[in-house]
């Protein structure tokens, strides 16, 4: 009989952030999302919906990425996990959009990296 032992479990659950991307328009969406996979406390990452090629020259692209939160609030993680995001090549804008299926915000505004 298997027991649970709670020194084997994590300590907090992972969380499923859905973001928008703004980036380049010339921008590499699958080079994208492996560099967001490789990123520390990512488990999974996926995309939501077809890329949206706008006339200001952006690409728009909505995903989903597993994490593991590190100690802290859930803002803190998610600002951290943003401006990751954000230093990754091509892109520009990274919007929180909802967490476990739950929109979030921060002082009343939309979290924008």
């Amino acid at each position: 009989m298997l027991t649970e032992n709670s020194s084997l479990r994590l300590k907090r659950d992972i969380e499923k952030a859905t973001l928008r991307l703004v980036m380049a328009q010339d921008a590499h969406v699958p080079d994208t999302l492996t560099r967001i996979r490789v990123l520390p406390t990512v488990a999974v990452v996926g995309q939501r919906d077809k890329v949206q090629r706008t006339e200001a020259q952006n690409a728009v692209l909505d995903i989903y990425v597993k994490f593991l939160p590190t100690s802290g609030s859930l803002i803190k993680n998610l600002m951290s996990l943003g401006k990751m995001i954000k230093g990754l090549p091509g892109v520009k804008i990274v919007r929180v959009l909802a967490v476990n299926n739950r929109k979030i915000q921060r002082k009343g505004k939309p979290i924008v990296i």
